[in-house]
């Protein structure tokens, strides 16, 4: 297991979170000023129900009608391509972005938007964190993001809109082909995405 840097501002010797062990710190002055934040996701860690298989990984929903970001089980659809035999994995958020709801042309629209930097703290990310969103959602009548907008303290750059999953996935390349599980401190950098995108 790599070595836990600081989420605020990427120093190691970082300690984690003794509640949801999800997240860590290089020291109070990093670990104050985020607790309004991180507290509103760290019991979650500690109280997720089972995992229904090993396909499942966990993600953040930031449901587009409540203030309270949720931690969910997605199931990652595992595909072998026939050509060469790349495996790769899609995560099952049709549902959870309400696409159906949406008017026919609008129904195939996802958007994967890659985050492996950190623009507001000024460091790399040695990981991949995943927004997906709803491609369409500026112009198929998508309702503003409720628990976005709440979590951001209204201070979001961007009209985001419609129901919100973020993912993580191991690695940094161009087109990462897995998933894993996400930690509490990728909800800092999806929220510094809102706040910076």
């Amino acid at each position: 297991m790599a070595t836990p840097t600081c989420v605020i501002c990427n120093g190691s010797d970082a300690k984690f979170c003794s509640l949801c062990h999800s997240i860590s710190y290089c020291s109070p002055e990093c670990q104050k000023p985020d607790w309004p934040l991180h507290k509103m996701i760290c019991k979650t860690f500690t109280t997720l129900p089972l995992r229904p298989s090993p396909s499942h990984k966990l993600a953040i929903l930031f449901p587009v009608d409540s203030k309270d970001p949720q931690l969910i089980w997605i199931k990652c659809e595992r595909h072998v391509d026939d050509e060469d035999g790349i495996a790769w994995e899609m995560p099952d958020t049709q549902h959870l972005l309400e696409i159906e709801n949406l008017d026919l042309k609008y129904q195939h629209a996802r958007e994967f938007k890659s985050i492996t930097r950190s623009v507001l703290r000024g460091f790399n990310l040695s990981y991949t964190v995943q927004v997906i969103c709803r491609e369409t959602f500026l112009i198929d009548g998508s309702t503003p993001n409720v628990c976005v907008r709440h979590t951001t303290k209204g201070q979001m750059t961007h009209d985001w809109r419609g129901p919100i999953v973020v993912t993580r996935q191991p690695g940094t390349a161009i087109d990462p082909l897995f998933y894993e599980d996400i930690k509490a401190g990728d909800f800092r950098v999806a929220i510094d995405y809102f706040l910076s995108y």
